[in-house]
């Protein structure tokens, strides 16, 4: 069985990077405790970058 990657994108500083679990509490680039958008997207419009840009 294949895991899921999922995009993640935190809502304070913008980084994403892709991760099957849900992220940590703390962001590993602003070091702040936020939030994270999943902003993964499985459709074709987003031209098979993974990430829906229409998020977050």
């Amino acid at each position: 069985m294949q895991t899921v990657q999922n995009t993640w994108k935190c809502v304070k500083c913008g980084y994403t990077f892709t991760a099957a679990p849900p992220p940590p509490p703390t962001c590993p680039s602003c070091k702040e405790k936020c939030e994270f958008v999943d902003v993964s997207c499985y459709t074709p419009d987003c031209a098979g970058t993974g990430q829906d840009p229409r998020l977050g």
